[in-house]
């Protein structure tokens, strides 16, 4: 068995180890700003939190004609836009999810660009996928 992270001191004051302190207060999330050529507009699109994700996830699964649970394209690429990108100039959040159904009628190219980059840096592509699976 490994070491527990924390440990109880006589005084009863409880100890946490370094590494969990480091991992904890680690400041990991990613960032790119993305020029849309269409929209004639950078934008920041930031990586997903681990509880952006879970919402996310639940937000876009569906039921398939079998009753199998399956992701719902639309509404993944349009919600990991909404989650994730971001003014650069205010870093305020361009988009709530009222602005679902305008986004989904805007260029699909466009769309495609930033959620692929929202899922790139959220490590939820499949190219971070395959590089995870080589390390």
């Amino acid at each position: 068995m490994g070491r527990n992270s924390r440990s109880r001191r006589k005084d009863g004051v409880v100890r946490m180890s370094k590494l969990r302190d480091k991992i904890l207060n680690a400041k990991d999330q990613r960032k790119e700003k993305v020029y849309v050529e269409e929209w004639d507009a950078e934008i920041e699109v930031r990586s997903m939190t681990g509880k952006e994700r879970a919402a996310l996830l639940r937000k876009c699964m569906v039921r398939d004609d079998k009753g199998e649970k399956e992701v719902d394209i639309e509404k993944m690429t349009v919600y990991a836009i909404i989650s994730c990108c971001y003014d650069p100039e205010t870093g305020e959040k361009l988009f709530e999810e009222a602005d679902r159904d305008m986004l989904n009628s805007k260029n699909a190219g466009a769309l495609q660009r930033l959620s692929e980059t929202v899922l790139e840096l959220s490590g939820l592509s499949e190219t971070a996928k395959e590089k995870a699976r080589k390390n």
